[in-house]
């Protein structure tokens, strides 16, 4: 693997995490690509229709794969965004989307 931005992914201690099982790895960064395309849609679809029910469980999900990844940034967006999903509040919830999908990228771009 690659070096990568620690502000993104924490790769060195993912490693470490995963007794450097690169196997492993690579099947966790594949699962991650393959479903980051559905989960942007999952978020964009929920918020047009204002679902804040369903963007509570989707952020919630996106926080423990963003904590598996020790992928910090998009971890804590996620967690802000649950939080103003789960207290009904739209303009926060508005304001939370754009850094969650942001970061989802971001953290694409990041893997090895």
């Amino acid at each position: 693997m690659s070096e990568h931005s620690p502000d993104c992914i924490d790769i060195p201690r993912l490693r470490q995490r995963f007794d450097d099982d690169e196997a492993l790895l690579a099947e966790i960064f594949e699962v991650f690509t393959k479903e980051t395309p559905i989960r942007r849609a999952s978020i964009e679809a929920a918020l047009a229709d204002g679902d804040l029910e369903r963007l509570t469980g989707l952020a919630h999900s996106l926080k423990g794969v963003a904590a598996t990844l020790l992928a910090e940034p998009l971890r804590q967006a996620a967690q802000t965004l649950e939080k103003a999903a789960r207290a009904g509040d739209e303009p926060a919830v508005r304001a939370a989307v754009g850094p969650v999908l942001d970061l989802l990228e971001r953290t694409m771009a990041c893997l090895p």
